[in-house]
């Protein structure tokens, strides 16, 4: 029932079973949802059994899952938010507000929970909410072509002044 559909060497399509730690629909939901309770993808992928690897390669190539992994993101921020306006600064560890699918053992090895550590992390959340994944500071324009053109024409001519070549000659 859980076998993945993949492609063989030779283009086509085949059936088989998971490898033993292969990122299958079971795992990707388990993922996700221990994301959604910790903000935390590494914790989240040791507990849903997966590499860091592979969860990131999957998210390189699924665009379905950036928008499930931000989703779940920030369903992680809004109960953070709401866990710090409930704690108004007491430090008082709570019970986790409804983790939803994630089993109880991942609630059990939840760190106490720092007023502190949480406001600075939603701080750099804020920070970077409305920027794009992937997108570090200034999003990058490519060249038109004759900007192309002028650098490689402009390289060119420098070249050939390095080589003692001119156009005039």
């Amino acid at each position: 029932m859980d076998d993945l559909i993949t492609g063989n060497r030779d283009g086509q399509r085949q059936r088989r079973k998971p490898g033993r730690r292969a990122f299958t629909p079971a795992r990707r939901q388990r993922f996700l949802d221990a994301l959604a309770l910790t903000c935390n993808v590494t914790r989240a992928a040791a507990f849903a059994e997966i590499t860091l690897s592979s969860v990131y390669a999957q998210r390189a190539k699924d665009p379905q899952f950036v928008a499930q992994w931000r989703e779940a993101l920030e369903a992680g921020y809004d109960r953070l938010e709401a866990m710090v306006l409930e704690h108004g600064g007491a430090g008082v560890p709570l019970e986790p507000a409804d983790p939803g699918r994630a089993e109880a053992e991942i609630a059990e090895s939840l760190p106490r929970f720092d007023f502190a550590k949480a406001m600075e992390l939603l701080k750099h959340h804020r920070a970077s909410r409305h920027r794009l994944p992937g997108a570090r500071g200034k999003q990058r324009q490519m060249p038109t072509r004759e900007e192309t053109n002028a650098a490689l024409a402009k390289a060119i001519a420098a070249a050939e002044k390095r080589l003692g070549k001119s156009d005039d000659a």
